[in-house]
């Protein structure tokens, strides 16, 4: 009886100290501790002539959530007192510790995060740490103030596509003023060339393209225009999205054929040069280029230079004209036949 004892009770023993030694392999959610961020400087005069030079390194200590708890870090960064309501995102490495930015790089998350171009403002960054559960709350850092001077920097994307041949060569480029990884452009699509990708260099390396017309990757199939003619693209490779919106450029006033009222003489988008282009009838009288039958966009001017919300285009003669509009170089031609 006494062996047995000692058996059962060895035997016990032995699963309690295996259950102990899986519970130390086990992730154990407990309080977060607090986590710390620190800057190498807060005072930067961003220049395009150092964009290959380091500009600042961040190093942080992130939070502890318990034993074997995935912890995932991002650095956000928004203009001084927008409270980190819409911040400027940078996906941190699993298990590191620091971050270092060149000058371009960090220009561009300023630009990303709203400061102006050419002016100091107050831009603040933060830690945000989470994990994989959603009912344990983020915790951040304190916030750091930076002092900084962002330069303009014009950054391109590409969109190769049936309409042009497949060719990323002479692909039309979606434009981001600010280099803030949202790129802006337009396509005229006709029926048989509604499929293209976005390219970030004229190569095909590391095309973009949707499955559902929305959502991009990199590991996805062709994008698919919604439709014949012409659309607003807008990229934004930071959240991998893009939008197309149906977009043309018309003439209207009292020379044109429907004189103030709508629907305006439509334009047809040159995809080569980028111009809109229309012939058309008119009368002596007034012209103005809109968007959309709207005049949320309009364009007027005098000697063929266009001005956005700019005084009635005067029209002297009657007659058929072959019109253009470059927004590009904001040029318009009047050429009468």
């Amino acid at each position: 009886m006494k062996n047995i004892f000692k058996i059962v009770f060895a035997a016990i023993v032995g699963f309690l100290l295996i259950s102990c030694e899986k519970d130390e392999d086990r992730a154990v959610l407990g309080n977060p501790s607090s986590s710390a961020l620190t800057a190498s400087a807060t005072t930067f005069v961003l220049l395009k002539d150092d964009a290959a030079k380091d500009a600042v390194k961040f190093s942080w200590q992130a939070p502890s959530f318990g034993n074997n708890i995935v912890i995932n870090n991002v650095l956000q960064f928004a203009v001084k007192g927008t409270n980190f309501a819409k911040p400027k995102e940078v996906i941190l490495g699993a298990g590191t510790t620091s971050v270092s930015f060149k000058v371009q790089d960090f220009n561009g998350i300023l630009l990303g995060a709203g400061a102006p171009i050419g002016s100091q403002s107050q831009v603040e960054v933060r830690l945000k740490s989470t994990t994989e559960s959603s009912a344990v709350a983020p915790v951040y850092s304190s916030a750091i103030p930076l002092t900084v001077t962002p330069y303009a920097l014009i950054s391109y994307v590409y969109a190769p596509g049936a309409y042009q041949g497949w060719n990323p060569a002479t692909a039309t480029a979606l434009v981001s003023e600010n280099s803030n990884g949202t790129y802006t452009g337009y396509i005229n699509f006709p029926t048989d060339g509604l499929e293209f990708k976005i390219t970030p260099n004229r190569s095909w390396d590391g095309a973009y393209g949707s499955d559902n017309g929305s959502t991009l990757s990199t590991s996805a199939g062709n994008i698919k225009a919604p439709g014949v003619g012409s659309y607003k693209l807008v990229v934004d490779l930071n959240k991998s999205i893009i939008t197309m919106t149906p977009f043309r450029f018309g003439i209207v006033g009292s020379a044109t054929p429907n004189g103030w009222a709508t629907p305006d003489t439509k334009m047809t988008l040159n995809n080569t040069t980028g111009i809109w282009e229309a012939t058309l009838a008119l009368t002596s009288g007034e012209m103005k280029f809109r968007a959309n039958d709207a005049w949320d966009i309009n364009y007027g001017g005098s000697g063929g230079n266009a001005v956005a919300g700019g005084d009635n285009i005067q029209i002297s003669a009657a007659g058929i004209y072959n019109v253009t509009l470059d927004t590009n170089n904001m040029k318009y031609t009047l050429v009468k036949q």
